[in-house]
């Protein structure tokens, strides 16, 4: 159960972490390095529609972040959370950046991201298999 909660504690800081980082206000002053030749015109559409999807990236992960860390004070009756928490990992990390390096963006970062997602994904689905295995537990408690 140690493991379990401590994934929920874990990755509930490193996705509040993630949420601050993508604020447009940290954004916007690195956006050159994360989408290289930006030619949006600064306070143009471009500029202002990517800072809003950004606002909107970075309150996702906040909450996400944020229900983690709330979930982590009872683990067994937030199970769901944890196999929501796997699912965005596959589809709104995985998935996505490598579909963001194959449309030609520098693959660097995304590979260290990948990378992040994968240790946050195994990591879960190994706490979870040892609370199975410790207690018979079901997805969700009944």
């Amino acid at each position: 159960m140690k493991s379990l909660t401590w994934w929920y504690r874990v990755t509930g800081v490193v996705y509040v972490l993630l949420g601050l980082s993508w604020l447009p206000v940290v954004t916007m002053a690195t956006v050159s390095q994360k989408i290289p030749d930006f030619d949006g015109a600064p306070g143009g559409t471009a500029v202002t529609g990517f800072a809003d999807w950004m606002l909107v990236f970075s309150l996702d992960l906040l909450v996400l972040g944020a229900f983690l860390l709330v979930g982590s004070r009872r683990p067994m009756a937030w199970l769901p959370l944890l196999w929501l928490t796997i699912a965005l990992g596959v589809v709104r990390g995985i998935a996505d950046d490598v579909y963001m390096i194959a449309r030609g963006y520098p693959p660097l970062p995304f590979l260290g991201f990948i990378i992040l997602h994968a240790a946050i994904i195994a990591w879960g689905v190994l706490a979870w298999r040892g609370v199975r295995r410790q207690t018979g537990a079901r997805l969700s408690p009944r």
